[in-house]
């Protein structure tokens, strides 16, 4: 099997702005588009990545360096999870700022924590339950170099993430 010299992160956002209405008289609630912008939102886009600092970039199960075939013809899909608690976790032990950063919380009750400058940094990012957060990095902008997740105090939860270097 060849060894690949890079990887790709397809992604895509789509958004559509509603306010609920309610009725009065028969307690019957209504979604309708909200008047600004009055349209869907979202983009697409695609990032390669260079060389990874390891197959631990991604709550995958199976290993990238152990598939014979290629994913799309094998129909790998990401399964993976990872158990969230009030302790901090790296999910880049690498050092240098992400190109690309995906969480999605799997819990269904409790929000995901992320810092993106280490276990001293602020956990400025809160990921409700079945939400996800996705940020394209590499440039100076955006400090997030030392990403670490956490629940609050006596929760726990389940992530999936992808982080590439």
């Amino acid at each position: 099997m060849s060894t690949p010299n890079d990887r790709r992160v397809i992604f895509s956002t789509y958004i559509v702005p509603t306010k609920t209405l309610e009725m009065d008289e028969t307690h019957v609630t209504q979604e309708v588009f909200m008047g600004s912008p009055g349209k869907t939102l979202g983009g697409r886009g695609k990032m390669t990545i260079g060389t990874q600092w390891g197959d631990g970039f991604t709550s995958m199960t199976t290993a990238w360096k152990d598939v014979e075939a290629n994913w799309n013809v094998q129909g790998m899909t990401t399964n993976g999870t990872l158990t969230v608690s009030n302790t901090p976790t790296d999910l880049n032990d690498e050092g240098s700022d992400l190109d690309f950063l995906y969480i999605k919380n799997t819990g269904l009750t409790n929000e995901v924590l992320v810092s993106l400058n280490g276990t001293g940094g602020n956990y400025y990012i809160e990921v409700p339950p079945e939400g996800s957060v996705y940020l394209r990095g590499a440039h100076a902008n955006l400090d997030c170099n030392d990403v670490f997740v956490k629940c609050n105090s006596g929760e726990t939860t389940t992530i999936e993430y992808i982080v590439a270097n």
